[in-house]
């Protein structure tokens, strides 16, 4: 067998130490990355918003009766999430309404859990009642 100068030993050591180094820097950029990267479950401290729309107290405010169904849907470029779409215990926080209506439901954006319901007589399409519960079941600023 043939030995090797010993240059060319010293030149394969030192090829395998840059590639061990290397292999050693890139695991752990990996492992930090793991380590530091966001997590998921922490997009925002708010639980998410059941009603998929919301409105602003001062958009609530505005609703006046008999406004027309486009009228407020084009004002709030949202529809609200229907009654039938509704989990039940947010349908159970207001009173039973009328036949004749149909209600949709909203997130008030500004004022931390509460509720409206704003309901638009059918089929004329004019608004007839806006109701809106705090987190502790009261009615506020009840329109009929």
């Amino acid at each position: 067998m043939i030995e090797k100068p010993p240059t060319y030993r010293r030149q394969q050591r030192r090829r395998a130490i840059v590639a061990w180094v290397t292999l050693a820097l890139f695991v752990a950029a990996i492992g930090l990355s793991i380590a530091f990267a966001p997590d998921e479950r922490d997009h925002g401290h708010e639980p998410p918003n059941p009603f998929g729309d919301s409105m602003t107290s001062a958009q609530y405010r505005g609703l006046e009766p008999g406004l027309e169904q486009q009228a407020f849907v084009d004002r709030l470029e949202q529809t609200g999430l229907p009654e039938n779409l509704t989990q039940q215990l947010y349908v159970e926080l207001f009173p039973p309404h009328s036949e004749d209506v149909l209600c949709s439901f909203w997130e008030i954006s500004d004022r931390p859990e509460h509720v409206a319901r704003v309901c638009f007589s059918d089929p004329e399409g004019r608004l007839v009642q806006k109701l809106e519960r705090g987190a502790a079941d009261e009615p506020i600023g009840v329109t009929a």
